[in-house]
């Protein structure tokens, strides 16, 4: 039995996704694909635009065969963290034999070499490194530096691409865990960060479009059957817009101070304090994060802090002990029985005993559901999905 994992978030699920689906099954000979699903909260630090069953429906009836959910403390983390997450969980079954990612056309020659540089540093890299976050820049373009001084070959602009270190993150993490597990890259078509709509759109353009009502746009770049998914959303308000819960955040940060933010991963060098010093000058969330971004600290770091303390998250595991099993295509029963008993445990329903972590899980799911302008309980009523 030959099976093809993919870390994933599908929000929504796009032409893109499905061109590397079917092709990652094609390269590796699948039987059958797993997806490792981002929740409710993004690897950006913000709310998905569509609720988690919605868009791993969107996955089965696009051609994956299960969808597990990760936890929120990988899903919203940086890229070596999501890595770990997404990989300990498909590794964790015992049955997956190749992960795939997606990577920019040209790139995928200089994964392996970049994986290796990374595994066993020499003196060097680890001297540049030291000295590019000495100077105030962030640790992701401190490491693409050192690396480009390391691999002077390598064109430069390969290590500043996410995909890219996306791609070297899941690769260090199946050596880490001493995995079976074949990474299998395929390279991505179309230009695919332009913001314009094009059928090989990202889903970054693709919410965009969304959320400034633009369908024939949106109707071109997503299958059918994403398409029917997004409009019924749409129609029935499970769509969390942008800045939903500012408003929340900005009272959490104000109310409980450093307690919201100290457990986060993402806390160093006093980040903290200039969080809570900025939070008392800004009207929203977007203005905080303006006012907060900075050479040292991304976007995208003070993000995910950000969430982190509206979440009130403050179990942050080193590997996932449990994932949702959030849904799977009845023809995918060989596989199911394969993977009983795995060493990750599966969970299709909230139980008494639930594991750690799990709780602090559904609140986040609660609190999109919040956003999306449904009542909090409405998260805990989504059945597992069986797709005939």
């Amino acid at each position: 039995m030959r099976v093809c994992g993919i870390i994933a978030e599908y929000d929504p699920f796009h032409l893109g996704h499905r061109f590397q689906l079917e092709k990652a099954r094609e390269l590796a000979g699948a039987d059958y694909v797993v997806i490792a699903l981002g929740c409710a909260f993004s690897q950006r630090g913000e709310a998905m635009l569509f609720e988690t069953h919605d868009r791993a429906r969107m996955a089965l009836l696009s051609g994956a065969d299960l969808v597990l959910g990760m936890p929120v403390s990988f899903s919203c983390a940086q890229a070596n963290r999501f890595a770990r997450g997404g990989a300990s969980i498909l590794n964790g079954l015992g049955a997956v034999t190749h992960l795939s990612f997606g990577c920019e056309p040209g790139s995928e020659e200089y994964l392996a070499r970049t994986a290796e540089l990374l595994s066993h540093p020499p003196a060097a890299f680890t001297q540049a490194l030291r000295a590019s976050l000495k100077s105030g820049k962030s640790f992701a373009r401190s490491q693409g530096e050192a690396l480009s001084a390391g691999l002077p070959d390598v064109p430069p602009e390969v290590f500043a691409n996410p995909n890219f270190i996306l791609g070297i993150s899941y690769i260090m993490e199946l050596k880490r865990l001493g995995s079976p597990i074949l990474p299998l890259p395929v390279a991505r078509e179309g230009n695919y960060h332009a913001q314009g709509l094009s059928p090989l759109s990202s889903a970054s353009a693709v919410r965009l479009a969304l959320t400034q009502g633009s369908w024939p746009g949106v109707k071109a770049s997503v299958p059918g059957e994403s398409l029917s998914i997004i409009r019924d959303a749409a129609e029935n308000n499970r769509i969390h817009q942008p800045q939903a819960l500012g408003a929340w955040l900005m009272g959490t940060l104000n109310v409980r101070g450093e307690a919201s933010l100290l457990s986060s991963p993402e806390m160093s060098e006093g980040l903290e304090r200039r969080i809570l010093a900025r939070a008392r000058q800004a009207a929203s969330r977007e203005e905080l994060l303006d006012l907060l971004s900075t050479r040292r600290y991304t976007r995208a770091r003070v993000s995910r802090a950000l969430t982190h303390a509206l979440l009130g998250l403050t179990l942050f595991p080193d590997t996932p002990v449990y994932a949702r099993l959030l849904g799977f295509r009845h023809t995918a029963a060989p596989l199911l029985k394969r993977i009983k008993g795995a060493a990750v445990t599966l969970i299709d329903r909230p139980g008494r005993n639930n594991p750690p972590g799990f709780e602090e899980d559904m609140r986040a799911e609660e609190l999109w559901a919040l956003g999306a302008g449904k009542p909090a309980a409405s998260a805990w009523r989504y059945p597992m999905i069986v797709i005939d």
